[in-house]
């Protein structure tokens, strides 16, 4: 019994934080002191995209467009209670498979297990389907219970591909350097629109590895969150990619962490863990994507 309690009065300490944090006003900002100092200026919107191409290019994503497509299986984990509300499948730990087309927005997962088990769920053009019993039906994206699937194929996506989706950002400005964990690190701001912070678009850090030159971090907002409580527009979060493997000349990270919040200097301290297996580039035709032939297939828009 006094377990119980403990854990009944743990789990309401870290929901009087979450709400805590929640509740801050304002809207998050990525911007870097170095930024907001030195302004944006021609010298480093050079720097930022030189050191941001190099990284590209040492991941080996100058290859990425050879492909069409690619899949991979997944063990996906969501930790404690902020992990029970976040989850973007119904079960906190899931083993999962994935089917995307290249630079795009197309994409599938399967569930391997747990509670949606035997189906699949899909985004084509953004337009958003589930498929039982072999059968695609479409509905709508915006409601409450698709919502973290949608936002999950398109998020998982662009994770995988993160430093090609930065590298073609509009607006990329060198800022600043770091030491983290022992390693120092060149930060690269990306965004869209506008480098202020808006609700359109979200912003992101790059962190590149001043030794390996690969893109080891990047942190983020999250303007188009599907939680929305008091306080969502303060709210961001970072991805750890590590585990790196070459798959026909690309280095595919094998592990993402994801980080409530902020990036942390202890690995444990995460919300999240998505672990990759089987990854294979163009071990599907790009059309198997195209459940419904109407609706054409998609490109790299966001929306």
């Amino acid at each position: 019994m006094n377990n119980l309690l403990a854990q009944k009065f743990n789990c309401s300490i870290a929901l009087i934080l979450a709400v805590f944090l929640f509740q801050s006003c304002g809207i998050k900002d990525l911007r870097t002191t170095a930024i907001k100092r030195n302004g944006i200026q021609a010298t480093n919107i050079e720097k930022g995209k030189r050191l941001l191409d190099k990284a590209w290019k040492a991941q080996g994503m100058d290859k990425l467009s050879n492909f069409k497509t690619y899949s991979f299986n997944g063990k996906d984990t969501w930790k404690g209670m902020m992990g029970s509300m976040g989850k973007v499948w119904k079960d906190k730990q899931s083993e999962v498979a994935f089917k995307y087309r290249v630079k795009t927005f197309d994409g599938q997962v399967s569930f391997l297990d747990g509670k949606d088990k035997g189906t699949s769920s899909g985004l084509q053009n953004w337009n958003y389907y589930d498929v039982k019993n072999g059968q695609p039906l479409f509905s709508d994206k915006d409601k409450k219970e698709n919502k973290r699937k949608v936002f999950g194929i398109a998020a998982y996506q662009f994770f995988t591909e993160m430093v090609d989706r930065l590298r073609n950002a509009p607006i990329i400005i060198y800022a600043g350097e770091k030491e983290f964990r022992g390693q120092k690190y060149d930060l690269v701001f990306c965004t869209w629109h506008k480098p202020e912070p808006h609700m359109e678009n979200d912003q992101y850090i790059g962190w590149i590895n001043q030794k390996t030159g690969l893109l080891d971090f990047a942190e983020y907002t999250l303007r188009e969150s599907y939680l929305k409580p008091p306080g969502y527009k303060k709210v961001g979060g970072g991805v750890e990619f590590t585990d790196f493997r070459e798959i026909d000349g690309i280095l595919v990270p094998h592990q993402q962490i994801i980080y409530a919040l902020k990036l942390r200097k202890n690995p444990k301290k995460h919300l999240h863990e998505l672990y990759l297996s089987d990854f294979q580039f163009d071990d599907f035709e790009e059309t198997e994507l195209q459940v419904n032939k109407k609706i054409p297939l998609g490109t790299a828009s966001k929306k």
